[in-house]
């Protein structure tokens, strides 16, 4: 950036956060989430500049071009050194991703007449699809794969130690970091949005009393109020926030469901059978969404919120409530249940989730 943080517009700060958030772009490696973060103000400083100061375009495209190389230089570094360290599996595809961005804005640059408007917009669009299909994708998928084997730690300190030797991150990307994802999901949340899933929450009277399931359900509402509100945000917001709830549908259907045919298994739940086969119609249909919206149809992303709506109330507000009883009558079990499936991480419940959970159900 070539501003401090300190420096920068209060509404790019703001807009930053609130898109930290909505994405849950924090992978647990301090260092690189610092640099990830810096791209996103980078990329908003850019989109404000254009929308609300045009007069500043070419200065501030040559900035945003220097930042973007540097970004290019140092961040890649960093990740791949992490790669290197920690035998990631899928190293080689993701270097080849990143060559594939310094490619691309070389060839932005070599192409570059005079500095205007379309050349500014070209640089946006171009750093706005890394963000939304590269760090919103891709990066997820090595935050995983130490997640899973329990080196997420590891992996920070290590970053920690080797910044402090190269010093890929700096202190304004950390300070902004600190500035942007210092507060709890519930904290960068609006009013109106809060107030939202909590109006869901409680006319549907969704509560299961399973902690697991509560905060699975729950996070599917603040899915469906997110993409509403994108429908009314800038063209970065509502194509960030479209394409990482679409990813997040996937993983809600991948673990959520599983893990309740797993409790449904244990508790003995006799009508399992029907309540699988509709679990597995959901999964064909938002796999069809996700084609539909990865083609280009615009229309994909509403009929799913609509769809995602239907879904909370003809199957989790009546079809789970069925087996309620068969919770409350194996209290103990089903709370054993809940908490091995936390604590173990195979639920994949994150910080966020536990956040609005004690938010909405723990405050009400």
């Amino acid at each position: 950036m070539t501003v401090s943080p300190a420096q920068m517009d209060s509404v790019v700060l703001e807009r930053a956060a609130a898109l930290w958030k909505h994405l849950d772009l924090g992978l647990g490696v301090r260092g690189i989430d610092a640099q990830h973060a810096w791209l996103v103000a980078l990329v908003l400083e850019l989109e404000w500049v254009l929308h609300h100061n045009p007069d500043q375009v070419p200065q501030r495209f040559h900035d945003i071009v220097r930042e973007a190389g540097r970004y290019a230089q140092v961040h890649f570094a960093a990740e791949e050194e992490l790669f290197h360290e920690y035998r990631f599996a899928e190293e080689s595809a993701h270097i080849k991703a990143h060559q594939m961005f310094k490619n691309s804005l070389e060839r932005i640059l070599a192409e570059q007449k005079a500095v205007s408007r379309k050349e500014a917009e070209k640089l946006y669009r171009f750093l706005r699809q890394w963000l939304v299909h590269h760090i919103v994708k891709e990066d997820r998928k090595y935050c995983e794969f130490l997640r899973r084997r329990k080196l997420l730690d590891q992996a920070d300190q290590f970053m920690d130690q080797t910044n402090r030797q190269k010093k890929y991150t700096s202190d304004s990307q950390f300070k902004l970091l600190d500035l942007i994802s210092g507060a709890s999901v519930v904290s960068v949340t609006t009013p109106e949005v809060l107030k939202e899933i909590n109006s869901l929450w409680n006319r549907l009277n969704l509560k299961i009393g399973v902690p697991i399931i509560d905060i699975q359900h729950l996070w599917l509402i603040k899915m469906i109020v997110d993409m509403e509100e994108a429908m009314r945000e800038s063209q970065l917001t509502r194509e960030a926030v479209l394409a990482s709830t679409l990813d997040e549908a996937i993983r809600y259907i991948d673990v959520h469901f599983r893990t309740e045919e797993e409790l449904m298994d244990l508790l003995g739940y006799e009508q399992k059978k029907g309540h699988t086969a509709r679990h597995k119609k959901f999964e064909e249909f938002v796999q069809e969404r996700k084609r539909d919206f990865e083609a280009g149809n615009s229309r994909a992303a509403a009929s799913l919120v609509k769809d995602l709506r239907d879904w909370l109330t003809n199957h989790i507000a009546l079809e789970d409530k069925q087996f309620v009883a068969y919770y409350q009558n194996n209290q103990a079990k089903a709370l054993e249940f809940s908490k091995e499936a936390i604590v173990s991480g195979k639920a994949g419940i994150r910080q966020s989730q536990v956040d609005l959970y004690k938010a909405v159900v723990k405050g009400n």
